[in-house]
């Protein structure tokens, strides 16, 4: 009964309400002349704001640009419930994100394109100027920020890193000219706490400071009821906090813009629940018939391990950044802009992915990563601003360090099956030590031929390098050793048929190394046409690239090589009115063809090794849809309705043999060739759909601003992972899919309450509390059974917001 009335109650919400109010947003940079001004007009005469983003590096509207863009101010994301990254695919059509199975970072795919291993992918992830190294950053960046911005296909020749299916990026305020500030206190389900703030400090009419930070506790959504051996009694908790410090000084022809953050992580695993069981493929070992128990998505089964040796389970994160933005105009045409940053990123988790009482793959990884990247353009102007064109050059340089300590399978030895009946593993111990460097120069030009009628183009041209040392060693049928434990060892002696590949290697130091070159141009032409004064229309063709690299424990393949994407989008962007009320329309389709696609894969070898890492498929091609619809039918209510189809297959993909003996041929745990030509790739759902609406009630003046906001999103069935072997594929194609899933987000938003300084929030997430899974993980062949983790349940809460 308690269930019906709940999604009674959400329908109603739904029916009366199906956007956030739209509010202004400010750019982080200059904005072009006369921008400003028309948007102001935009809102008059549409009723609508335009959205101020800088995806070519000044400030323009959203509707201006021959992109597809999907962008976000602070005060949407707050009636939206936009806590955490995850979260900005339940807005975003064509934008999925999942998780790595191994520490939860977010996996993002923008058309077809996905970060399958982290960061390392076709979507590139920045805060303000800056890429950032690790998804985790983006998690609680949503405080005292201007905008989020999703730019969708191949983009790169502006700036930052080169990518093939978009950038996200989350831009934060800069000081005012006023002081002011506020306090945010905020309680929730599951104990969730929350503290935030912000205090802008001018110093006078040249400088002026902005601080900020915030703080997030909740408890775990999935209970341990066995909790033993150093195993926590929750999994899936939130424990962080984020700081951030902003300095500006603007003399004359002079801004400059210091932002240092901090971001800190101290957390439970996120959970990966066993859901079925089945027999090992090598071994024929069923892991319920050792005692393990299967899950669900509030509960895991996580004892103390059988060797007596305490495991520790934790996931933690310190990450540092330094961004400086220059911007000077040396004349009235004629502007430099720089943009030079700095991060460090040390991460690190503890956890064994199996979720498992025995130790099946316990993964112990500690991080260090450095990064460096400086970014310079000139800018000119020229024939009234109808001319503009930019010159530039880009340089990164990473120093990433990341040791592995893997106790696997011993499930192997506690059933006999090698002879032994004691609480044995196999023991891998791995590190590498990479480097990357990437320079790029790169040119942009865009000309309005007429009043209404514009060509632009770019064009980039990348150098990468990257280089890799490795240690790889290894013992079969020892006792776990839990820690930083990376290198040889008198139990764990080098891994010699790890390193047989490298053609630098030297076994009596344990070491290998290897390193390759890589170039390629990327470049853009585009065309758009003003139908009217609010009514854009653009065709575009773009040509991206992404870098590519080395692998460590496949040995089948040292190197992936780059991925390039050609992709034509044509569009139309319009404000119109029906029934005498504004209403937007945007539309895109797009078509892209994809070379030596990168894609993610594991591999497990006859002599117990584990290995992952990137092949090339030959061509993949994606066709799609996007649409985005705004309608206000009345004053107060504003609806929002976006939709994107995605239909996107692998043209030609030949899996080789990977795993077994490494010989692609034989081998108990040998993945077979597959061809995979025609299948659809991982991460790439056909249909999404998101569905919002806000009502402002009409209340006096005295009494404040009260505000509803409910939203909705769906998404059809998700393909897992492109590899999926026949003894896995014998358990049940389901598997690898995620079935498709609706959740519905809620808020009530009180601001200025008794027109005075503070507002309050009412939240919730998830209101219908659906059960759906974000990932899944199939190792029925290697060890027998598959997980999944699953996405948060019903979630509400309480704030308030004082300002000062």
């Amino acid at each position: 009964m308690n269930t019906v009335y709940r999604q009674a109650v959400g329908v109603s919400l739904l029916s009366i309400a199906i956007a956030g109010l739209p509010h202004h947003a400010v750019a982080q940079d200059n904005l072009r002349p006369g921008e400003a001004q028309a948007n102001s007009a935009a809102r008059a005469q549409n009723g609508f704001d335009d959205i101020i983003v800088t995806a070519r590096k000044v400030g323009e509207a959203s509707q201006s640009l021959p992109i597809t863009i999907s962008a976000f101010n602070a005060e949407q994301i707050r009636e939206k419930v936009i806590l955490d990254v995850r979260d900005l695919q339940t807005v975003t059509p064509g934008l999925t994100i999942s998780n790595n199975q191994t520490g939860g970072t977010p996996v993002f795919a923008i058309r077809g394109t996905t970060t399958e291993l982290g960061i390392d992918g076709g979507v590139a992830l920045y805060l303000n100027d800056v890429p950032l190294m690790n998804a985790i950053g983006l998690s609680t960046q949503f405080y005292d920020i201007s905008t989020v911005e999703v730019l969708k296909g191949p983009q790169g020749t502006q700036f930052g890193t080169n990518t093939t299916g978009g950038t996200l990026t989350v831009r934060t305020n800069l000081p005012s000219p006023a002081f002011e500030g506020y306090v945010k206190a905020g309680y929730g389900n599951y104990s969730r706490k929350e503290l935030e703030g912000m205090i802008n400090l001018p110093v006078n009419d040249v400088l002026g400071f902005r601080f900020a930070g915030n703080w997030i506790k909740r408890d775990g959504y999935v209970r341990n009821p066995i909790a033993a051996g150093g195993a926590p009694d929750r999994f899936a908790n939130e424990n962080r906090y984020s700081l951030r410090g902003t300095m500006q000084l603007g003399s004359g022809p002079v801004d400059s813009v210091l932002i240092v953050d901090y971001f800190n992580r101290d957390e439970a695993p996120s959970g990966t629940i066993p859901t079925d069981f089945g027999p090992a493929a090598g071994s024929g070992i069923n892991p319920g018939d050792l005692g393990e128990r299967i899950g669900n998505r509030k509960t895991i089964y996580v004892g103390a391990d059988a060797s007596g040796v305490q495991r520790e389970y934790y996931g933690k994160a310190k990450l540092f950044g330094i961004e400086h933005r220059l911007n000077i105009d040396l004349t009235d045409t004629l502007k430099l802009r720089n943009v030079l940053g700095w991060r460090k990123d040390m991460l690190g988790f503890s956890e064994d992915t199996s979720g498992l009482t025995l130790t099946q793959v316990n993964i112990y990884k500690d991080v260090e990563a450095s990064q460096w990247i400086d970014d310079i353009t000139l800018m000119y102007s020229a024939m009234d601003d109808r001319w503009r064109t930019s010159v530039g050059g880009f340089f990164l340089s990473s120093d990433k360090r990341e040791g592995i300590n893997a106790n696997v399978g011993q499930s192997l030895f506690l059933s006999g099956a090698f002879g032994f009946s004691l609480p044995l593993v196999i023991d891998i111990h791995n590190f590498e030590w990479k480097k990357f460097s990437s320079s790029a120069v790169y040119a942009n030009s865009e000309l309005e031929v007429t009043p209404t009628l514009s060509v632009g183009g770019g064009f980039r041209y990348n150098w990468d390098k990257i280089s890799s040392r490795v240690s790889a060693s290894q013992a079969v049928g020892v006792l776990p050793t839990f820690g930083a434990n990376y290198f040889p060892d008198a139990q764990t002696p080098c891994a010699t048929a790890a390193l047989i590949f490298y053609q630098a290697r030297d076994f009596a130091a344990c070491t290998g190394q290897r390193s390759r070159r890589f170039r390629a141009p990327s470049w853009n032409l585009s065309v758009t046409n003003k139908f009217g004064a609010h009514v854009l229309g653009y065709a575009k063709i773009s040509h991206g690239y992404l870098s590519g690299g080395s692998n460590f424990t496949i040995r089948e393949v040292p190197f992936f090589e780059p991925e390039t994407t050609t992709m034509m989008e044509a569009g139309l962007k319009a404000d119109w009115f029906l029934a005498g009320r504004p209403l937007r329309t945007n539309v895109a389709v797009y078509r892209g063809k994809t070379k030596d696609k990168q894609v993610f894969v594991n591999a497990n070898y006859d002599d117990q090794f584990a290995g992952y890492g990137v092949i090339n498929a030959a061509r993949q091609s994606v066709w799609g849809v996007d649409l985005e619809l705004r309608y206000s039918p009345f004053q107060g209510l504003t609806l929002d309705a976006s939709y994107n189809f995605i239909k996107s297959k692998f043209d030609e993909f030949i899996i080789p043999g990977l795993g077994g003996n490494a010989d692609g041929q034989t081998g108990v745990t040998l993945v077979q060739p597959t061809d995979l030509s025609g299948a659809t790739p991982a991460q790439t759902p056909k249909h999404q759909f998101n569905v919002a609406a806000s009502y402002e009630w009409p209340v006096a003046s005295t009494i404040g601003q009260i505000t509803t906001t409910v939203s909705g999103y769906h998404t059809s069935k998700i393909t897992q992972t492109n590899v999926f072997g026949d003894y896995n594929a014998s358990f049940g194609k389901r598997f690898n899919e995620i079935a498709g899933y609706f959740t519905a987000n809620a808020s009530l938003n009180w601001d200025n309450v008794m027109n005075g300084p503070i507002n309050i929030q009412l939240w919730a997430r998830n209101l219908f509390d659906k059960e759906y899974i974000t990932s899944r993980n199939v190792q029925f062949q290697a060890w027998g059974y598959s997980t999944a983790t699953f996405g948060a349940p019903r979630t509400y809460g309480v704030s308030a917001n004082y300002r000062f």
